[in-house]
């Protein structure tokens, strides 16, 4: 199994201490063994949007990193013009010597869509337009383009990306309808265990496994599913719960509150509702059994194994400091702890 590492940031820390340290954990990462890197989009909330830009993070990790997979968790589809998309993921794929890894998204944050003055209900088409744009934009010479959301004629975009016919592509999966769509179009996913716990990700992923058969599809192999979790190692519980209690009680709220403040369109609002009626009743402990890994590194190789059991994965993305309450040294030992003594049990050489 290989293992990236998540970032989102969150309020508490100025924005340049934010980014310096960051980026010496993505240097770090590279050091012990770590295979990639995992920025998400936010925008608009005061608490979640330092890293609003991550392309520009992952322009700044490539210059300091050799081999590291610069991967996006995500990019919001929807909310951008895809042929400046495709310019800017290529651009990145040619100043990293192709190590990029395109992930991404359609959004649910509705302050993503009413501050870019995109309508919610247009997510879907908008997303699947966009991602045959991108695609057609790299692969194509002169691109013509008639399509409900963007029309253009004869654009030569450039550059193009280093790996060919393009980037690795995977798309976050959050809702039952997006796991069958995605299986149904046969696209690599991935999912975050802080959005659905571990059981209803196993049922998801069921759901997208008949998505693909129905569609003629080939079975589902390990590379097809990415599993993105919160993660943090030490040597005794007592002091996991101590560093990591105040962080994971600032990410609920922050999720509940985002969550309960949002006005979307029935359909999405029951949904949304559910998942903010789960955060709001989920405490530490409750978070740690069901969705999150916070454990001495025994029992995450235990727990690690069985989740790679029932989800056939490639790949686990760590996210060591979800809620941003962890301190900076305390986020490096972690990351170190995971690479001597619970990547040698799942790395292949």
């Amino acid at each position: 199994m290989k293992f990236g590492v998540h970032y989102q940031s969150y309020s508490g820390t100025e924005p340049v201490r934010w980014y310096r340290e960051t980026l010496e954990e993505a240097v770090h990462a590279e050091a012990l063994g770590f295979e990639s890197i995992w920025p998400v989009e936010q925008h608009f909330i005061a608490d979640l949007s330092i890293l609003s830009a991550p392309l520009l993070f992952l322009a700044a990790a490539a210059e300091r990193t050799k081999t590291l997979r610069l991967g996006i968790a995500v990019i919001l589809l929807p909310l951008s013009h895809p042929v400046r998309i495709a310019e800017e993921v290529a651009t990145l794929d040619v100043l990293s010597n192709g190590r990029v890894e395109f992930g991404i998204g359609r959004g649910a944050i509705p302050a993503h869509f009413s501050g870019f003055g995109v309508p919610q209900n247009e997510s879907r088409d908008r997303f699947l337009e966009s991602l045959d744009v991108v695609l057609r934009a790299w692969q194509e010479g002169t691109l013509s383009y008639h399509g409900r959301f963007f029309e253009f004629d004869n654009l030569n975009v450039v550059p193009k990306p280093v790996q060919r016919p393009h980037p690795p592509l995977r798309v976050a999966c959050n809702s039952a309808d997006t796991f069958e769509l995605m299986g149904q179009l046969g696209y690599k996913i991935f999912a975050a265990s802080q959005v659905n716990p571990y059981h209803r990700i196993k049922e998801y992923l069921a759901i997208y496994d008949q998505g693909r058969a129905v569609a003629g599809h080939q079975g589902r192999t390990e590379d097809d599913f990415t599993l993105l979790t919160p993660l943090f190692v030490a040597e005794d519980t007592a002091r996991i719960h101590r560093e990591m209690a105040p962080s994971v009680r600032h990410l609920l709220q922050t999720a509940t509150s985002l969550l309960e403040s949002a006005a979307v369109p029935a359909k999405a609002a029951a949904h949304l509702r559910e998942v903010a009626e789960r955060s709001r009743r989920l405490t530490y402990e409750r978070m740690s059994e069901t969705m999150a890994i916070f454990d001495t590194p025994e029992r995450c190789i235990e727990r690690l194994g069985r989740l790679q059991e029932e989800f056939k994965m490639e790949r686990t993305i760590c996210w060591f400091n979800p809620g941003g309450r962890v301190p900076h040294e305390r986020v490096m030992q972690s990351m170190e702890l995971f690479a001597a003594k619970v990547m040698p049990w799942f790395v292949k050489n």
